[in-house]
């Protein structure tokens, strides 16, 4: 049985609507395809499948022309719109214990974004994903959080404290000195993942939002929330292709291997996959098609560059590829 898709917060697609039709946009272009329905609009608390969420900040931005949109939205958002989530972390101690509380009680706000902070005590890192499938385009919701998540922890220590680095899995060649500026660091994009690299110091600086009694009543509220609250799991289909893009340019994404990454055998893997309707050669052709096309619309990348990333042995190898996937080579797509 196919998973459901992993439902996210929609507060701020709310936000965005009653804006766009702030600015003359009618309800129909607003809404039309995305799978929304404008009772979105009276909502108290509303909660939306998350690759409708990301394909709605991506018309905003197209019915807009605003390239920077999430991005620039995320710079200024209300993070206390988020509800309790955001409440448990302004009342934290410290920046660090910001994000933990965020990451472990990311489940009350969204069950499509995953967070790893295995190096934040060791090199200031934090990484985060959102656990949908790599066709599902999701740019400016990506770089909404992230504008969005060092706002507000900049609101909650009146510090205007910046990382050391910031990059971004999905390309991009324009605007970057806008985030930059943004940021105060550099930022790079078509990395491995996103991250921020936060220096030691600041994350232990302390926030001026911190409350103790109030941060110990909401840490067991939220305990209480996750209990009671059903988690949607992330299909295989995206620990697959998490597995594979790890390993891309490698060479080394065979079904084996990433089964084995997986922990399961070969045979099992394709088994969950059947499950989903699709087989790890489909699954790793949809995540090359998919890479391949943001490469080419968003990155000043070399087609030998782009091939080297995608774990081609050489360019004719991709080219070939590329052209049975959309009908043309990549440097025809590229100047279309």
């Amino acid at each position: 049985m196919v998973q459901p898709t992993p439902m996210h917060g929609a507060v701020f697609v709310q936000t965005l609507a009653k804006d766009l039709l702030a600015q003359g946009f009618s309800e129909h272009k607003v809404f039309n395809g995305t799978g929304i329905s404008p009772e979105l609009l009276n909502q108290e608390k509303p909660f939306l499948p998350f690759d409708q969420i990301a394909a709605f900040f991506e018309q905003a931005s197209d019915l807009t022309g605003d390239d920077v949109l999430g991005f620039a939205r995320g710079a200024k958002r209300e993070m206390r719109r988020t509800g309790l989530i955001c409440y448990v972390g302004m009342s934290s101690p410290t920046v660090k214990d910001f994000i933990r509380n965020v990451t472990r009680y990311r489940r009350v706000f969204s069950d499509a974004v995953e967070i790893d902070i295995d190096r934040l005590d060791s090199d200031g890192v934090l990484r985060w994903y959102f656990a949908v499938p790599t066709h599902v385009r999701r740019r400016h919701y990506v770089e909404f959080g992230a504008s969005g998540l060092l706002f507000a922890m900049r609101q909650a220590t009146n510090r205007d404290f910046c990382p050391r680095l910031v990059t971004f899995h999905h390309a991009r060649n324009s605007n970057i000195d806008v985030f930059e500026r943004f940021f105060g660091c550099p930022v790079k994009f078509g990395q491995t993942a996103n991250a921020y690299h936060f220096k030691p110091e600041d994350l232990d600086l302390p926030l001026m939002t911190a409350d103790n009694e109030l941060y110990k009543v909401l840490v067991d509220l939220c305990d209480r929330v996750l209990q009671d609250k059903s988690r949607n799991l992330p299909p295989i289909v995206v620990e697959v292709e998490r597995a594979i893009a790890d390993r891309l340019s490698s060479g080394e994404v065979g079904q084996e291997t990433v089964a084995r990454t997986l922990g399961m055998s070969a045979r099992t893997l394709s088994r969950r996959l059947a499950e989903q309707n699709t087989t790890f050669f489909k699954t790793l052709e949809d995540l090359r098609t998919a890479l391949a096309i943001n490469y080419l619309k968003d990155s000043d990348l070399s087609l030998a560059e782009i091939s080297y990333l995608l774990g081609y042995s050489g360019l004719s190898s991709f080219n070939d590829a590329f052209k049975r996937w959309t009908g043309n080579t990549p440097g025809q797509y590229r100047a279309a």
